[in-house]
């Protein structure tokens, strides 16, 4: 009897969840590459023939580097990576943060850094002259045995010069 109850009901909880399935649409298999930008072209396939992938053609739109706005993570268009050769880390202690871009005028250099919980990042420009501009960045932490909330953000500290960086060397230090 346990048996048959059990059968019973597995059997029922199949039915509902495949009737449910079919109202919603869920058990059926999305259409990639459909929406705004794309074009589907092909003969329109019953689901009970055997079926034709269809033909997806992007449609025509701004290129790439044409779209407007500012990218919410990494380097924004326009801003450029500060090549390594160009940067001297070596006054820096092991996890502090070493990225740096600068804007396209040259005039701002921007320190690209992970922060989070307790973990707090500063920077500021030091000394500058014709062959170097010294950064100063500092890293704050909880003392021992604080809770900290458990996140990470990525921040981006902008560092104005007096002048355009050029060819300087960028020297980052503690402090």
């Amino acid at each position: 009897m346990r048996t048959t109850v059990k059968l019973l009901g597995t059997g029922l909880l199949l039915l509902t969840v495949t009737a449910c399935a079919a109202n919603t649409g869920a058990g059926a298999p999305a259409a990639s590459g459909t929406g705004p930008g794309t074009s589907v072209t092909g003969p329109p396939t019953p689901s009970s023939s055997p079926s034709v992938p269809p033909t997806v053609t992007p449609s025509a739109g701004p290129p790439p580097s044409q779209t407007v706005g500012r990218p919410t993570q990494g380097i924004a268009p326009g801003d450029d990576v500060v090549a390594e050769t160009q940067v001297d880390a070596r006054g820096l202690p092991e996890g502090y943060p070493r990225s740096l871009f600068r804007s396209i005028d040259g005039r701002t250099l921007t320190l690209q850094a992970e922060e989070g919980g307790c973990r707090r990042i500063s920077a500021r420009v030091g000394d500058q002259t014709a062959q170097q501009v010294v950064v100063l960045v500092t890293v704050t932490s909880a003392p021992k045995g604080q809770m900290c909330p458990d996140y990470i953000k990525e921040i981006r500290i902008p560092l104005p010069l007096s002048e355009s960086l050029g060819t300087r060397t960028i020297v980052l230090r503690q402090g």
